[in-house]
């Protein structure tokens, strides 16, 4: 061998001269001997009986993968009874690999891929912008951003070492033999993997989980009642308000000859657009959101705020008639409010989030051009509309009565102290109303239940 040889290079020609890896005698029954034929794929199969909750799965796919401090593709759970009997069962989970991902479909720079034979799901991490909406489509909470790279990244399966005949990094450690790859028959009806989760249809899930015994009928996951309050997305909340704010103003100046109306508009919704970047790990490869517009409703959003915007300064100029502005503002709206429904999550049902987003655009809208009695009627309704909300037993009505009710008063207090003020010092008022509606906004990111895998 030449002197001029690197450590890496000799290893690599030892490797090359091995008939197969070391531990293969340890995992070969774990992963097919074929790769998948038409109409299949490769899945993870965990078999619960073996699962010690050990994480050993856990800490090889941290290592092998080269992860960051705080990344991990892979979690264990847990599952526990609700009555007397004494049952408790671990759950190792990553990536399920979904015959529909909706990762992929919510993708706007298609940064995901499925692999047409083998199956996974894999992400391309050079494509990614780091918008973080696969995050919220994902009913598992399997795609994890990566502040430090400014990416989100996800488990691919180990595929380089499936494609030579090596078994992933988790199917290696597990000192059980509880995880292992098979090639399976695309499920296109799968039944529910585990208590607690969405319903299978909507992605269609791949990993099985077997086990010799019957889960019990009461069996729930541990953190099933706990409370868990998500991240506040503030350029996304300031997006959100200021695109509805203009959306409402452009409506007004199609009824009124304010020039200084279209001239604000147009101002405002490009600060939104400028707000809504500042959430972008990758900001700078931003002009790559028309990919998507085919599948994803983020990528029409930002295709409808940019003709927003485009066409709301031509009609300042005088070069269009203000009803095209103003009907790109209520399409850009739409597309906002279907951005957070067709993630499937608790409190973001389409009346709800439909309620919120246009109740804001004509509150605001009607507050900043001086149409008292409008908004007055408007910011009544929208501010009872949310106390009755507070009513139900839902997850996200005990998040903003418990570890949010002091955002939730201060919404509050500052929306109606907005409405109180209005007829006598409307600039004072307006600032209270865009204040209470930035904290709604910020309670609309902070109180939605998360899907997830169960007792992570």
């Amino acid at each position: 061998m030449p002197a001029s040889a690197t450590a890496v290079e000799e290893f690599s020609r030892w490797h090359e001269t091995q008939a197969e890896p070391d531990l293969a005698r340890y995992y070969r029954k774990l992963v097919p001997v074929s790769r998948p034929g038409p109409g299949e794929q490769y899945a993870f199969e965990v078999n619960l009986d073996q699962c010690t909750g050990c994480k050993a799965c856990v800490v090889a796919c941290h290592s092998l993968n080269g992860l960051d401090a705080t990344e991990s593709w892979r979690d264990v759970g847990l599952l526990l009874s609700r009555d007397e009997s004494a049952y408790q069962q671990t759950i190792t989970t990553a990536c399920h690999h979904c015959a529909e991902p909706a990762c992929a479909d919510g993708c706007p720079v298609l940064a995901y891929d499925k692999d047409p034979v083998t199956g996974i799901v894999r992400h391309l991490d050079d494509q990614c912008i780091g918008c973080s909406y696969c995050i919220l489509k994902c009913p598992y909470e399997v795609p994890k951003y990566n502040p430090k790279r400014g990416i989100v990244r996800k488990c691919d399966m180990c595929q380089g070492r499936l494609a030579q005949g090596e078994a992933p990094a988790c199917v290696q450690a597990c000192p059980t033999g509880a995880i292992a790859i098979r090639v399976v028959r695309k499920n296109l009806d799968p039944p529910p993997m585990l208590p607690g989760l969405v319903d299978s249809r909507y992605t269609l899930p791949q990993t099985r989980y077997v086990s010799a015994k019957k889960l019990p009928q009461n069996v729930a996951a541990a953190d099933r009642d706990s409370l868990r309050v998500e991240a506040a997305h503030s350029p996304l909340a300031i997006m959100l308000v200021l695109t509805q704010l203009a959306a409402g103003l452009w409506l007004v100046a199609m009824f009124t000859a304010g020039e200084a109306l279209r001239w604000w508009g147009f101002g405002i919704t490009v600060l939104g657009i400028i707000a809504s970047t500042l959430h972008l790990g990758q900001p700078l490869k931003a002009w790559r959101a028309f990919l998507g517009w085919r599948k994803s409703w983020l990528s029409r959003e930002i295709l409808a705020f940019g003709a927003f915007a485009s066409a709301g300064f031509g009609a300042a100029l005088g070069w269009l008639p203000v009803v095209v502005p103003t009907l790109l503002g209520a399409a850009s709206v739409l597309c906002s409010v279907m951005v957070y429904v067709d993630t499937r999550r608790e409190s973001w049902g389409l009346g709800v989030v439909t309620a919120k987003f246009v109740g804001t655009a004509l509150l605001l809208g009607f507050a900043a051009a001086g149409l008292t009695w409008p908004a007055l009627i408007v910011g009544v309704c929208k501010l009872g509309g949310e106390f009755m909300l507070l009513r139900n037993g839902s997850k996200s009505a005990r998040l903003l009565r418990g570890p949010l009710s002091h955002c939730l008063w201060a919404r509050f207090g500052t929306g109606l102290l907005g409405l109180v003020l209005l007829p006598w010092l409307p600039i004072p008022a307006v600032a209270c109303l865009l204040a209470g509606e930035l904290l709604e906004r910020s309670l609309f990111f902070r109180s939605v239940v998360a899907h997830k895998m169960p007792g992570l």
